[in-house]
């Protein structure tokens, strides 16, 4: 998010306790406290109005551990970019807030764990679930052509058989190169990266899928 002057006189007046940082903090303790109502009037206006509170809760009560780990990321953020109102994360991510009726609250669906509304969000949720063994939500990235005889039990015996190390290998990769540029054309995108490595995408429902991770 880019400020006005205003918007800049008005956060260089606020009380510390406003700060993008401090949001950020009351936002991870909640979270880790397991208080969500507290945490649900944090985010932003627009936000709450697609969302409910009963969906937020039981979004994050589906996935606990995801919960976790994003109050403990959030707990140990940084300081925000001069100018914007960004915290970046320790995985190269970052959470944007929105300057509100005089406070900060967070901004985006951040408790949408395995984001599949862009290509970039899919891709790092891709290798988000990936690292995390999280295969049911893999599935999720698979285009309908390719789900044919697809199982959440064949995936873990694929990916932690024999074919685990290149499996490791591949979302080593993907991890190292989750910024390269994206080619969006329609309903497909492409990403090229090392050598001779490309990424495909289709959308589908509405959602991106990893037609080839390579």
């Amino acid at each position: 998010m880019r400020w006005t002057l205003v918007a800049l006189l008005l956060s260089a007046c606020a009380a510390r306790h406003r700060s993008p940082e401090a949001t950020v903090h009351r936002f991870a303790e909640a979270l880790d406290r397991g208080r969500y109502a507290a945490a649900y009037a944090l985010m932003g206006e627009s936000y709450r109005r697609r969302v409910s509170l009963e969906d937020f809760e039981r979004h994050l009560r589906t996935y606990p551990e995801e919960a976790r780990e994003l109050s403990a990321m959030l707990a140990e953020a940084g300081d925000t970019e001069e100018i914007t109102a960004r915290i970046p994360f320790p995985d190269g991510d970052a959470l944007d807030l929105v300057w509100e009726d005089g406070r900060w609250r967070v901004a985006g669906d951040v408790v949408n764990f395995y984001d599949q509304s862009t290509p970039r969000a899919a891709l790092r949720s891709f290798v988000r679930a990936m690292e995390r063994r999280r295969y049911e939500v893999v599935l999720r990235f698979v285009p309908e052509a390719d789900r044919e005889g697809m199982t959440v039990e064949r995936m873990r015996e694929a990916f932690e058989g024999e074919g685990r190390e290149e499996v490791e290998r591949l979302v080593a990769n993907l991890r190292a190169n989750l910024d390269r540029p994206i080619e969006v054309v329609g309903d497909r995108a492409t990403m090229t990266y090392g050598d001779s490595y490309t990424v495909q995408f289709v959308r589908e429902d509405g959602v991106w899928r990893i037609e080839d991770p390579d």
